[in-house]
């Protein structure tokens, strides 16, 4: 008979955290909660396709990994992933786990949110617009931004300082094309220039992005960017 190894108290228990993950209504809760805003528990369940007991259920163990927040408002209770990092293990989870072109999900492929930064093509895209420019400087396994890209995000109300806990700007492995995308506080900053100016606007029930033919002109004006014609859907 094999003997059971017990964990070890000074190491992380990655075993514990990856049961927590293998359960496919958890994931898709997980996923639900990706396009960074509030969910509330049915909404969650509906989702993932069970009830809002099984869902409650499915939560408690969500919060006990420290994987997701719960805020009261109301009668509601309202859900977020715990934070960034926690955006960042899933994409990169996402990588391994899915083909880098997942059938009839274009849309989603193209442009989507990743917690509160562009992912998708046109987050590639982005990030590589901004590196021609020498507004981002890539190091390799991240992204420095570079004095123009603040002004430039200063002058669309979006100014960043360069203190603070979360991370500047770093790069993110992009879930379906397998190349970084810009993610820290820098990539929220410019996903925030785009759905302010309508130059990106969600698309319904999804964390996929639409480009709107306002934005399609300003890309192209402001970051030199040609979008490809992608087929919605």
């Amino acid at each position: 008979m094999a003997r059971r190894i017990a964990p070890r108290n000074d190491v992380p228990d990655i075993a514990q955290l990856a049961g927590v993950l293998a359960d496919p209504s958890r994931a898709e809760m997980l996923e639900t909660l990706l396009d960074g805003k509030a969910h509330t528990i049915g909404r969650l369940g509906k989702r993932a396709g069970i009830t809002a007991a099984t869902a409650s259920a499915h939560l408690r163990k969500l919060v006990e990994a420290r994987l997701v927040t719960v805020t009261a408002d109301g009668r509601e209770r309202q859900v977020q992933l715990a934070g960034a990092d926690v955006a960042e293990l899933l994409e990169r989870l996402s990588v391994l786990a899915t083909p880098a072109r997942p059938a009839g999900r274009e849309a989603l492929r193209f442009a989507r949110t990743c917690y509160d930064h562009l992912a998708g093509v046109l987050g590639v895209l982005v990030a590589g617009a901004l590196v021609d420019r020498g507004w981002l400087h890539d190091t390799g396994d991240s992204f420095e931004p570079a004095p123009p890209l603040f002004r430039w995000l200063a002058d669309h109300g979006q100014p960043v300082e360069i203190g603070g806990r979360r991370p500047l700007s770093r790069s993110c492995l992009d879930w379906t094309e397998r190349v970084p995308h810009v993610a820290g506080r820098i990539g929220a900053a410019i996903a925030s220039v785009c759905l302010d100016a309508r130059w990106l606007v969600p698309a319904r029930d999804s964390r996929a992005l639409r480009v709107t033919d306002r934005g399609r002109v300003a890309l192209g004006r402001e970051l030199g960017l040609v979008l490809p014609v992608h087929r919605r859907g």
